[in-house]
């Protein structure tokens, strides 16, 4: 009976070395993988920035080009000349291409 104990032990102790080979080799990758997770956290936290940036800088001009449509609709209704509408709209037009040329550079 003791050859019978000692064999289980000596499995146990194999499957027990295995394991923890196992669990180090785990955790090992599991390391590699968050430091990997945290550079790509780092460049979305860049790139919501930069959003963010652009569209406090962009939203004035989208105001203006909205305010510009509606004086121009209206403007067609007879409320409001057509001439001043349409320097509204070429106005705010104007500004929209001015931020997408300063956004390329």
């Amino acid at each position: 009976m003791t050859i019978e104990k000692d064999f289980l032990i000596g499995l146990l102790l194999i499957a027990l070395t295995v394991l923890v080979v196992f669990l180090i080799i785990t955790i090992s990758n599991l390391t590699k993988t968050l430091k990997k997770v945290n550079v790509i956290l780092d460049d979305v936290q860049t790139v919501t920035g930069i959003v963010d940036e652009k569209a406090k800088e962009t939203k004035p001009v989208v105001d203006d080009l909205s305010s510009a449509l509606v004086n121009f609709a209206s403007g067609m209704k007879g409320k409001e000349t057509s001439i001043s509408s349409l320097s509204n709209l070429a106005k705010s037009l104007s500004s929209m291409v001015s931020i997408i040329k300063n956004s390329k550079s």
